[in-house]
């Protein structure tokens, strides 16, 4: 007797381990078919912090954002291996000059910011890793008097 529950258990167990395994690969088949679907996502860097500076006094400082659109999703495993890098690289450049638009001292330059930045970003990622850097998000924070 004892021996037939334990032989029904085991085949039990071992059915409702076949459907688990097969359930669950169906379930990894649809998850993979969709991740291709979807193409590489952005990868955002942490905000940036840099100096507005008008005749070499600092009048605010500004929350840069930036996404980098890898050109696969093995590139994204790359910029996300180099992001300190790139970070650090980032905040150097954006410390060495003036951000501010010559003709507006309270608003950042984007275009000047987004052409130093792809500069820099070139020189630390290999050719082609990169689609596209964005400028996500600019936040003003003036300095309180």
């Amino acid at each position: 007797m004892p021996l037939m529950r334990l032989v029904f258990r085991t085949i039990g167990l071992s059915t409702t381990l076949a459907l688990a395994v097969l359930f669950g690969s169906q379930a990894l088949a649809a998850e993979a078919t969709n991740t291709k679907d979807r193409g590489p996502v952005d990868v955002e860097l942490p905000p940036i912090l840099a100096p507005m500076t008008v005749a070499s006094r600092l009048e605010s400082y500004a929350y840069i954002t930036v996404a980098l659109t890898p050109s696969s999703q093995a590139t994204a495993l790359v910029i996300r291996e180099k992001m300190p890098f790139l970070q650090d690289a980032f905040l150097r450049e954006l410390n060495k000059g003036s951000i501010v638009k010559a003709d507006e001292a309270n608003a950042v330059d984007a275009a000047t910011v987004k052409t130093r930045l792809t500069a820099r970003m070139n020189a630390i990622l290999p050719s082609g890793t990169v689609t596209a850097l964005k400028i996500e998000q600019i936040v003003v924070a003036p300095l309180r008097q």
